[in-house]
């Protein structure tokens, strides 16, 4: 398994805030900006609202989680951008993953659908 790329300056993550298209819903907002490596880079921040600092690592691995589980469906060329707003006590590994699937066809991130 290959180490992917990640957004780690404060720098990048404001080009994507400032300059990309955004989509939210009620715990997610994902931020998109194409970019010119040809290589997906993800970032992911949470808020203080969701919680300690367990319920924030919580959060940050099920996104990273679900983020891996359809990497190869996303378009390259992309900096992406995930921002956990509120606490959701059910979170599960499916509800994030369906919410962030969600997120992502509705900016037009998704290549292929999932068989």
């Amino acid at each position: 398994m290959s180490k992917w790329s990640v957004l780690k300056k404060n720098k990048e993550f404001h080009r994507v805030y400032s300059k990309g298209k955004y989509s939210a819903s009620a715990f997610l907002v994902v931020y998109a900006l194409p970019n010119h490596l040809g290589t997906v880079r993800t970032g992911i921040t949470t808020s203080k609202k969701i919680g300690n600092a367990v319920l924030r690592n919580r959060m940050r691995r099920l996104i990273r989680e679900n983020i891996r589980m359809i990497k190869d469906q996303i378009k390259s060329g992309q900096d992406i951008v995930v921002v956990a707003r509120k606490s959701d006590p059910a979170a599960s590994f499916d509800s994030i993953g369906k919410e962030l699937r969600y997120l992502f066809h509705k900016l037009d991130l998704l290549d292929k659908e999932e068989p």
